[in-house]
């Protein structure tokens, strides 16, 4: 944690490759750190220079004679290796690379990185970057702006951690336009070693950050990211801006449950799971950290809004539906109330129509009669000038108001009013520019207090499915597991396989008579879907439709060829519904549940839901409810529902078996039937072990 800190608060930066010459990285990062007002010691380092912007300049990193708490190199990369080897040679423990050219642009490069984070690791430093942007810290004890950004940032309680350096400079160039403020500032580059997870760690444990906020490409360890959210560690608001949306991560799989899945699919349902904000854009990123900083949670969806103007109105009103909000029922003391304030041609109704005359102690007195209704969750104001009205009177009335509900504010004014906005107001409280994103704001607060409600209530059990991972005790070769061995694992982990005969082609003419109606399957270990093959026959009622059957069978494989390896033979069953129960471990979120649909034609329908194997309760029944056959499951127009219970045991044994078995990465329950008496029967098991 110590060296982390040194990214934040050092009292001395050593900058290695600062240059005389203008417009060069070296130069602007060294103007930048000077113009921002760092309040410790600087030391330049360049062989050519005696100063650099009035900073004595060291020829090299052995002559300096201080302590250097934060090492940044911006020299060219044919000298990064040589520079980290001298920095950690002086016994600096933090380090930023901001020079670009190692593992983003091939194979040489990665090299290079690996042995340079080796180094590091050895030394017991840390390092951000390579190709990253650097550090901000804008607290007046520190006031590091350690970029090549010239902006100077105003001081919040934000914390953001940006993996793409443009990005992270674009937001940096917006700062006048959108009011951002943040406490700390990183860009983590390749992530050769500070990631993510180091970050919400420090960010927890640092009082002047309020929230959390990261725009990120890829999760280094997904599931070492929300372990200390869940388990309570974390307990400041995350947000999280993830790229990437539109591409599959995930390589072509080889069961129903990987072709179903998308890497994003992943990320949105574990980020949902266990309560992390997953954001769209910057925009509401921003937005999102402001409202948490800066109003009271609301304590439930009702809505007021009030106006001067009738277009923003609709589009707000418009927002609360998509954010799944609804407009407050005014009581009848409200409206009567309204009515001594309002004007008569206006309206009392949500929203609340004030007209464009209204002034400021309009809008206060409005404001004020409304967050006070026990039926009004939050408010939001619009206001669009009209040239009687000054809008700054309009903000400052209404953020004056002293209330435990949000009230929050859309202004439409003239473009010189947020000079004097920043420069005037008494509490500089967000204002918002779009008629939509005050919905959006009071929504993800909203989300993010009740998920945590959730997870409270959850934890326990989450704690003791942690305690269970890797502890299985079946230790299968690489590859699928063959049928003969599959009943020992699904035993164990109480997984209702029907019962089963496996035996070999030459062996079918010796059954015996009373095993009919039966279901015959072709198995060869590399043909995946035998339904492809027309491999599987169902109902078979008699010795000689089950060798005709398995001479089919046969005949299927030969021509695709294959051999038949055995013949499966179970008990026909009458379906009354099919479902898919599958799991596959995620690189980086590590186990993952499937539920949905099953059958032949799976991936058709593609009607499936997905969580972490690491369920509660609550996530079992909602891994169930948001798919279709989940609501049919439950008994619809009449029809009897099963026993969700007996389900839930299944998905609940299953997670288990992934959980504890570390080295399964994949496994398959398609079809598991649900039969006409409502048992649970899984008639075709795939299992893959890595």
């Amino acid at each position: 944690m110590e060296n982390i800190k040194n990214f934040f608060y050092p009292k001395s930066i050593c900058v290695v490759g600062a240059s005389t010459k203008e417009k060069s990285i070296g130069y602007e990062l060294l103007r930048t750190i000077s113009n921002y007002g760092y309040k410790g010691i600087i030391y330049p380092v360049n062989p050519k220079a005696d100063s650099v912007l009035g900073y004595k300049c060291y020829k090299s990193i052995e002559v300096i004679d201080g302590q250097i708490d934060l090492g940044i190199i911006v020299v060219p990369k044919q000298f990064a290796e040589e520079s980290v080897d001298s920095l950690l040679a002086k016994n600096v423990k933090s380090i930023v690379l901001i020079t670009a050219g190692f593992k983003e642009v091939g194979k040489e490069g990665e090299e290079v990185e690996n042995r340079i984070t080796k180094k590091v690791k050895d030394a017991g430093a840390r390092l951000v970057g390579p190709n990253c942007m650097g550090v901000i810290n804008t607290l007046e004890s520190t006031k590091l702006n350690a970029t090549f950004v010239a902006e100077k940032p105003e001081t919040g309680g934000t914390g953001f951690l940006s993996q793409s350096g443009a990005l992270g400079a674009a937001v940096l160039n917006s700062l006048r336009e959108t009011d951002i403020k943040f406490a700390h500032f990183i860009s983590v580059g390749n992530k050769a070693d500070i990631n993510e997870n180091d970050l919400l760690h420090f960010w927890q444990s640092d009082d002047n950050i309020k929230t959390i906020t990261t725009y990120l490409e890829s999760f280094i360890d997904g599931e070492n990211f929300v372990k200390p959210i869940i388990t309570g560690e974390v307990t400041k608001p995350v947000i999280v801006l993830k790229a990437g949306k539109t591409s599959s991560g995930m390589k072509a799989a080889s069961s129903h449950t990987g072709a179903l899945s998308s890497r994003d699919q992943v990320v949105e349902a574990v980020l949902r799971q266990f309560g992390i904000l997953r954001v769209n854009d910057i925009n509401e990123l921003f937005n999102t950290a402001k409202g948490f900083e800066n109003f009271p949670f609301p304590k439930g969806n009702r809505v007021a809004i009030i106006t001067n103007a009738g277009g923003p109105a609709i589009l707000a009103v418009d927002s609360l539906e998509k954010e799944n909000l609804i407009l407050a029922e005014f009581s009848e003391e409200t409206k009567n109330e309204l009515k001594e304030v309002v004007n008569p041609e206006g309206s009392v109704m949500n929203p609340v129509d004030l007209l464009p005359g209204a002034t400021a102690e309009v809008y206060r007195k409005v404001n004020e009669i409304v967050v006070q209704d026990p039926n009004v969750d939050s408010v939001i104001s619009i206001f669009v000038q009209p040239v009687m009205v000054d809008p700054f009177e309009v903000v400052e009335a209404v953020y004056d108001i002293n209330t435990d509900k949000p009230i929050m504010q859309i202004d439409m004014p003239l473009p010189e009013f947020w000079d004097d906005y920043r420069k005037f107001s008494k509490k500089k409280l967000p204002i918002f520019r779009n008629p939509e994103e005050p919905a959006e704001v009071i929504s993800n607060m909203l989300y993010y207090s009740m998920a945590q409600e959730g997870l409270k209530d959850h934890r326990e059990e989450y704690a003791e499915q942690f305690k269970m991972t890797g502890k299985g005790k079946f230790n299968f070769k690489p590859g699928f597991i063959p049928q003969e061995e599959i009943f020992s694992i699904t035993s164990y982990y109480n997984i209702p396989i029907i019962t089963q005969t496996l035996i070999k082609p030459d062996e079918i003419k010796n059954l015996n008579d009373d095993i009919y109606p039966v279901v015959l399957k072709g198995i060869n270990h590399e043909v995946i879907h035998k339904s492809e093959l027309d491999a599987v026959k169902l109902n078979i009622k008699t010795k000689e439709e089950l060798i005709a059957r398995a001479d089919e069978i046969i005949s299927n494989f030969n021509r695709f060829k294959f051999d038949v390896e055995q013949f499966l033979i179970q008990p026909y069953i009458e379906i009354k519904h099919e479902v898919l129960l599958g799991g596959f471990r995620d690189p980086s979120f590590g186990p993952i549940i499937m539920f949905g649909t099953g059958g032949k034609y799976v991936e058709v329908i593609c009607d499936t839901a997905i969580r972490s194997a690491y369920m509660s309760d609550n996530d079992l029944d909602e891994i169930i409810e948001e798919t279709v056959i989940g609501k049919i499951l439950k008994g619809i127009r009449g029809e009897e529902g099963i026993d969700m219970n007996k389900l839930k045991r299944v998905i609940r044994s299953s997670s288990k078996m992934m959980i504890e078995n570390e080295n399964i990465i994949e496994f398959d329950l398609n079809p598991l039937i649900i039969s006409k008496d409502n048992s649970i029967h899984a008639v075709d098991v795939r299992i893959k072990v890595g």
